[in-house]
């Protein structure tokens, strides 16, 4: 089985356990664990090199999915909702936004206190001075009239898979300004939600575990001499010094770096014993 087969078999037993699960120890820990009963078909014994193997993968940010950090049990409304159901419901639940869907649970669009608080703005004054440019006024006066979830909704409502990184929803999420995303199947069927604050739990990772890692990705990727090199972290930024052999080998060494699960950012101060850059010519022509 290659290394991308492992991390799919990986990503289906967490897509498949309920809970909500963020990058912590724990997390790390029971991933590997439903990892290890996962691939059991396959081999009968997982080896030290499977266990590190799928320890790497982890340790890569892009291979960290929605599905490790999103809410499962997610709390919806339906889109014939009344008006005082949805409000009941966002203080109940002490959120402030809610999937909308249909019979079938297929998400529809989002309906958040900002929506509801059209009524409060509007009021029943048919004739009060809303601000705004006139787009912005004309979508007031209609959710202030709003009674459902589906005439409150905002539409088309911006998704996310669960086996998408984390990475690509925090760009979509910025891209489109929305605190949530509801995590859809492939029949837009809601399975979970993710928001911003969830996507930004990857970056939970104890300083002391992130500098032991990068130890050994020097050592045993790179070949460096962590006796040549020192590795600090603090607060998730990492600052390198020392001498490495070659310059060449700075920059993709600062790159794996960056990627690296809980990174929050690279200071590179390091030297090199040799440029080579250039290849001298034959005979030094």
């Amino acid at each position: 089985m290659s290394d991308r087969e492992d991390f799919d078999v990986a990503k289906e037993a967490r897509v498949q356990t309920p809970g909500r699960q963020g990058p912590t120890a724990d997390r790390y820990e029971s991933a590997l664990s439903r990892y290890i009963a996962a691939v059991g078909g396959s081999h009968q014994h997982a080896t030290p090199e499977d266990h590190t193997r799928h320890e790497r993968l982890y340790w890569n940010i892009e291979n960290n999915l929605v599905s490790d950090v999103m809410t499962r049990d997610v709390v919806s409304v339906h889109e014939d909702s009344p008006f005082k159901d949805i409000v009941e419901t966002l203080e109940t639940h002490r959120v402030s936004a809610l999937p909308v869907i249909d019979a079938q649970h297929k998400v529809l669009g989002v309906v958040s206190e900002s929506d509801l608080l059209a009524k409060v703005v509007a009021g029943t004054q048919p004739r009060v001075r809303i601000r705004g440019d006139r787009s912005t006024r004309v979508r007031t006066r209609r959710k202030s009239q709003a009674e459902t979830a589906g005439e409150l909704m905002n539409t088309p409502p911006v998704t996310i898979h669960a086996e998408a990184s984390v990475i690509h929803a925090a760009r979509t999420a910025a891209l489109a300004h929305v605190r949530r995303l509801p995590v859809v199947d492939r029949n837009r069927v809601l399975v979970g939600i993710v928001t911003r604050s969830d996507l930004l739990r990857v970056f939970l990772r104890d300083d002391e575990a992130l500098e032991h890692h990068l130890e050994e990705l020097f050592t045993a990727q790179w070949c460096i001499d962590t006796s040549a090199v020192h590795i600090a972290v603090h607060d998730g930024v990492v600052t390198l010094t020392g001498q490495v052999e070659r310059r060449t080998l700075i920059e993709p060494l600062v790159n794996a770096v960056r990627s690296t699960t809980g990174v929050v950012a690279v200071h590179d101060n390091l030297t090199y014993r040799h440029d080579d850059r250039f290849i001298p010519s034959p005979g030094g022509l």
